[in-house]
This record gives structure tokens, C-alpha cells and sequence, in this order.
């Protein structure tokens, strides 16, 4: 008899690992064609490729919303601190980038996520879980990550699957230390979550809770959630400090908020709901029993916190601290809509954590309450698995592009013909992602993040020189969204301080010699 022999793998583990095997076609799918730059994906790919070239926590694109005005951007040489986002992800891939070539590390970190959210939904699974429902659990798990704003997230290898992995495992995580297992994966997971969104930093308040129930050590409990949210305090100072700014002042919340709100919420349900281009390019409204969705899951996250706080929940361990997180986390989201962030919108985007937890306590309590149904009623729990698929996720879509954006603008071209090291540009991110080349955008009339206005003709008069002194040059194209004060550019032309080049399909503005007299 031979005493070492593998064992065979549990049918947890088997389920898990096919859901995750699922999740990474899935992923590699929507990476078919490269990445798809929407969003922030640029200036994600900026601070990673900076990590890469031995320049960690800066970034060679100053972006629309971007604190540090053309100028300023143009003499610090077109290298500026990366301020406007948790530093993470953009390390995690600018460290793994240094190896594969950092577009493939966010396309591998991004992959692998996927396949941690879909595994996650089968190990949050209680014990017992019979064989048929944890392959359901493991469909669930592929589901979610098919639905439309999670693919799109995808496709611009944005942060938000990377989140979402770590969000997940955390709350099963804590589940599993309130069953006795180590507090040190909590601790570590709780820890990343603020330094990949800020938002996801009160949960590390789920953690210090869980701690001081289980050990009955009130100060030990402060001091460790002191110690999780540590880094990312000091990501946020470092980040104010070295000017970023994400205080707009107390702006209240508006009805299109509290209307798109709703509207994420409907979008975990329904697949025209949760596109996030219809959101913003259509006129198509929220539904109206999103509204009743919205209450229920409130009211759910209330029942969540009350069992979570008094020990005995109506709901299983990870049903219930995921309802929590997610309450949390779409509290830090709205508290940022009120002061601290005003581009801040409960979109489908900034909702999928939300979601996500929410979609896996679902599934979780269906998987704990099947039992008590009878059993001619216990069809209806996967019936209502392939209705929320038709509905939501429609998985015949796995395939479809949510930008077309392909090869080099005409501008990108225009801006390495004239070897410029620094490009303001109407277009900064597309030039950017294209050429690598710094990049900013021309000035606007008022500060994105904080409403202050902008004195653009004093930028504009102190541009010709910065840009003369740092090799830079202006370049304009008409296919960009961004509004440009053309006048106050000729301005600078007729005084002799820039020379004007039109091109086909954009402008360029050099500066002249004169331009620092």
C-alpha cells in the first residue's frame, strides 16, 4: 500500500476549479484583441509602465480630471506623481509588466481575477453543499463574470476586477476565521483593498469587528484596524501632498445620482440596465422595479449588519458579511459623491463591487435555504439561475466589443513625426496609449475635480516658453471630446510665441524661439 498517493481533489476543489477555468476563457475572450483604452485605463497603464521602467508612483500622462495644469505638467519635464489613483494595481502590474511587458500584465492580473471571483462563489459555499448545487454555484460564478459591466471593465483592464477578487475572498475569508481559521489572510486582503480603491478601505472596520467578537481584546481590535488601513492612509496623504486634490466641497446629492444609482442596481438584473453605454449614451431610464430592488437590498444590508453586530444572523456568515461590504462600500461611494469627488457617479462601473457582493450573498443564502423548500419546489432555484441569465447577463454577447477604437490616430503619427518629448493635446490619453509620449490636456475652465476656476489665459501665455524649454508642442484634432480655447492659442500665435502647422486630421503648434523673450 502506498502512503503517499496524491489524493484525489474534493468536489469543492473540482467545482471551484472549473468555474475558474470558465472565468479565464472568458477572459482571454475579451482580450482577444488587445485592450480596449476606455476610461482610466491609460492612466492605469501610465503609472504601471513607469513601475516597469524604475520610476515607481509617477505617470507620463497628466489626464482630463488631472490637478497639475498644462503648464506645470510640461516643466516638471512631463513626468508627474501618480496621484490620482491607490497605487496597487499599477504596481502590482508595473512589477509583473517588467517581465511579460506591462499590457500583458494587466491583461494576466485581470484574467486571474475573474477566475478568483468565479472560485470564490463555490468556497463560500457551506460545507455540506451537495454536488449538484455546487456546480450551480460554479455557473453563478461564471455568470457574474459575464455580465455586461463586468466584461467591459475587463476589456479596459481596469482595477475593478482586480478589486472585486480581493473584496470577495476577504468576506470569505472573515467567514472562515469566525469559524476558527487564521486572521492572517484577512488581515492581508483587508490591508489591499484601500490601496486598490479608496472605498474599499472601511471594510478593514468589518475585520477589527470580527477580531474583537471572537477574542474579546477591544484595544488589540483598534490597533489592528489601525494597522490595515495604515497603507492606505499613507497613499492617500502622500497622494494630497503631492498634489492631488479630490475635493470638490460639499455638493449634496442630485437626483440623476440617486436616479443612476438605482439604475446599477437594476443593471445586476438586467442586462440593458447594466451597459454602461446606454447609461450614458441613451435616453433609456431606470426601471421601475429597480426601485423596489434597491429597497430590498437595503433593507437586506440592515438585517446583514444587525446579525453581523449581535451574532446570530438570519443569513450564512458569508451571505451576511457580504451584504455588509457592500453596503460599505456604496457608502464610501456616496459619501464621495458629497465631498470629496465631483466626478464621482454611482455608475454601473463604480457599482460592480457593490453588485458582485451582493449577486454572491444571493447565491449563498439560495444555497442555504434550498433545503428548507419542498422538494418540488427546489427547481425553482436554477430555473431562476437561467432567468437571471437571459435577463442579466446574456451570455451570447461574450464576444462583443464595447469600444472600436483600433491603431494609431492620425494625431499619434503627427506627434512622433516631430519628435517632441512633451504633447499638449486635446486627445491626451489616445496619444498617450499610441506613442507613450508625456501627454496633458490644453487647459479648461474649470478644475474637474474641485469646480475651481481655471484662469486659462494666464496658462496659455506661460505655455509657449514651457514648452520651448521642455521640447513640447500643441497638437489638436478634431476627433477628441475635449473643448479647446483656440483663441487664446492664436493669441500666442499672432504674438509670435507659437507658429501654427494645420494637417490632416490635426493642428500643430510649435513654439517659436522668441517664445521666453
Amino acid at each position: 500500500m502506498i502512503r503517499n498517493r496524491l489524493r484525489r481533489p474534493s468536489e469543492r476543489t473540482v467545482a471551484g476549479a472549473v468555474s475558474a477555468t470558465a472565468a479565464i476563457v472568458v477572459g482571454l475572450v475579451q482580450f482577444r484583441h488587445g485592450i480596449v483604452h476606455l476610461l482610466d485605463t491609460v492612466s492605469y497603464w501610465s503609472g504601471a509602465q513607469a513601475v516597469a521602467d524604475g520610476h515607481p508612483f509617477t505617470s507620463r500622462l497628466a489626464p482630463s480630471f488631472s490637478n497639475f495644469d498644462a503648464v506645470e505638467f510640461v516643466q516638471r519635464g512631463g513626468r508627474i506623481p501618480f496621484v490620482d489613483f491607490p497605487v496597487a494595481y499599477p504596481l502590482s502590474a508595473g512589477l509583473l509588466g517588467a517581465v511579460i511587458g506591462v499590457r500583458h500584465a494587466m491583461q494576466a492580473i485581470c484574467v486571474l481575477a475573474l477566475a478568483a471571483v468565479a472560485w470564490a462563489v463555490v468556497a463560500g459555499a457551506r460545507k455540506d453543499t451537495t454536488r449538484p448545487r455546487l456546480f450551480l454555484l460554479a455557473a453563478i460564478g461564471v455568470l457574474v463574470v459575464l455580465m455586461p459591466t463586468t466584461r467591459c471593465v475587463t476589456q479596459g483592464a481596469l482595477s475593478e476586477p482586480f478589486f472585486c477578487a480581493v473584496a470577495v475572498w476577504f468576506v470569505v475569508s472573515l467567514a472562515r476565521f469566525r469559524e476558527g481559521a487564521s486572521f492572517r489572510p484577512v488581515a492581508i486582503l483587508g490591508a489591499t483593498l484601500g490601496l486598490l480603491r479608496f472605498i474599499g478601505g472601511p471594510l478593514v472596520a468589518m475585520a477589527a469587528w470580527e477580531h474583537h467578537r471572537r477574542y474579546r481584546d477591544p484595544r488589540k481590535a483598534v490597533g489592528i484596524a489601525a494597522a490595515m488601513i495604515a497603507p492606505t492612509a499613507a497613499n492617500a496623504v502622500w497622494a494630497a501632498m503631492s498634489g492631488g486634490g479630490h475635493n470638490a466641497g460639499w455638493r449634496g446629492l442630485q437626483g440623476n445620482d440617486i436616479s443612476f444609482l438605482v439604475r446599477s442596481i437594476g443593471g445586476w438584473f438586467d442586462s440593458r440596465q447594466g451597459d454602461l453605454r446606454r447609461t450614458y449614451f441613451s435616453l433609456d431610464g431606470t426601471s421601475w422595479w429597480s426601485w423596489l430592488v434597491a429597497l430590498l437590498w437595503m433593507v437586506a444590508i440592515v438585517v446583514a449588519l444587525i446579525g453581523m453586530i449581535r451574532k446570530h444572523g438570519k443569513f450564512p456568515a458569508p451571505a451576511e458579511l457580504a451584504l455588509v461590504a457592500s453596503g460599505l462600500i456604496t457608502s464610501g461611494l456616496v459619501l464621495g459623491m458629497l465631498g470629496f469627488d465631483g466626478l464621482v457617479t454611482p455608475d454601473n462601473r463604480l457599482m460592480m463591487p457593490s453588485g458582485v457582493l451582493a449577486l454572491l450573498a444571493l447565491a449563498w443564502i439560495m444555497n442555504d435555504r434550498v433545503d428548507s423548500l419542498p422538494s418540488r419546489l427546489r427547481l425553482v432555484v436554477p430555473l431562476l439561475v437561467v432567468v437571471w441569465t437571459v435577463l442579466a447577463v446574456r451570455p451570447q454577447d461574450v464576444g462583443e466589443r464595447f469600444s472600436d477604437n483600433s491603431g494609431p490616430r492620425q494625431a499619434s503619427s503627427l506627434a512622433l513625426r516631430t519628435g517632441a518629448s512633451v504633447v499638449v493635446t486635446n486627445d491626451a490619453d489616445a496619444l498617450h496609449w499610441d506613442t507613450g509620449l508625456s501627454t496633458v490636456y490644453p487647459p479648461q475652465e474649470f478644475m474637474p475635480l474641485t469646480g475651481e476656476r481655471v484662469n486659462e489665459r494666464a496658462i496659455y501665455n506661460d505655455l509657449p516658453c514651457a514648452l520651448l524649454r521642455n521640447d513640447g508642442v500643441v497638437i489638436l484634432t478634431e476627433e477628441a471630446f475635449l473643448v479647446v480655447n483656440r483663441d487664446l492659442l492664436q493669441a500666442q500665435v499672432d504674438a509670435g510665441n507659437l507658429t501654427f502647422e494645420p494637417t490632416t486630421g490635426a493642428d500643430l503648434y510649435r513654439p517659436t524661439d522668441r517664445a521666453c523673450d
